[in-house]
């Protein structure tokens, strides 16, 4: 039986229409009609899940549950959040919701569990918030894989590079690039063979060919998914 797809958005805008474009671009199709029913719940005025976590900033757990319930209301039969950071309060939002959540976060590490069997150790791009949450670092652990935190210095410019003046969130991608791109360095010195980007809009700027190691993407990994979840098939590419 074909579903429909959910996805709770805003965190931020550019990532949510990244999933949506990277769903249309990987789903088999001929027509309009042969594509999947997508609804879209886009919030910008979530709450900023690392602030919280951080303790500089409110809660977003009331707005991401009352985001679900919408999708869950609109017919959506699978959820999708194209946050990284927001899968830390996945455990609350599912016991307010009865249609489940997929979670990002595991299936980046049973896909790279799979496609990269000789890889132990992964470096981690992400916010402040995802770090101290340990999402990644709980998932990997538990399939006896490694995550790799940048030093403190690079995990500040992290920062920087997502939430500054000329930061993505703010529009801009080449500085935030050179940014990042120099705790890729740190990361590939202190032992990570991949790359992971752990939180959805630095996959917006760095890119596979801007590394020399592998670059995991869960967004296209939960894109793929939530296509073969819903029943429909896979371009090939």
């Amino acid at each position: 039986m074909k579903k429909q797809i959910g996805i709770l958005g805003g965190m931020g805008p550019e990532a949510t229409s990244e999933l949506f474009s990277l769903i249309i671009k990987n789903t088999k199709a001929d027509n309009d009609q042969d594509h999947i029913p997508v609804i879209i719940v886009n919030n910008p005025k979530i709450p900023d899940r690392s602030l919280h976590i951080l303790g500089k900033g409110p809660s977003p757990i009331n707005m991401l549950v009352e985001g679900t319930l919408k999708l869950e209301q609109m017919g959506a039969d699978i959820i999708l959040i194209p946050c990284n950071t927001a899968h830390f309060f996945i455990k609350q939002i599912e016991e307010k919701i009865h249609v489940p959540i997929i979670d990002m976060i595991k299936e980046t590490a049973l896909y790279v569990l799979h496609k990269y069997p000789e890889i132990k150790r992964y470096g981690l791009l992400s916010t402040s918030g995802t770090y101290e949450t340990g999402i990644y670092k709980n998932v990997f652990d538990d399939i006896d894989l490694g995550i790799i935190d940048p030093d403190i210095d690079y995990q500040r410019q992290n920062m920087t590079a997502i939430y500054g003046k000329q930061g993505i969130k703010a529009g801009f991608k080449t500085e935030p690039l050179k940014i990042l791109l120099q705790t890729v360095e740190n990361l590939v010195e202190k032992g990570a063979r991949a790359i992971i980007c752990g939180c959805s809009e630095i996959a917006l700027v760095v890119k596979q060919s801007h590394v020399e190691v592998p670059l995991i993407n869960p967004l296209k990994i939960l894109a793929v998914k939530s296509i073969q979840l819903a029943g429909y098939s896979l371009t090939r590419t």
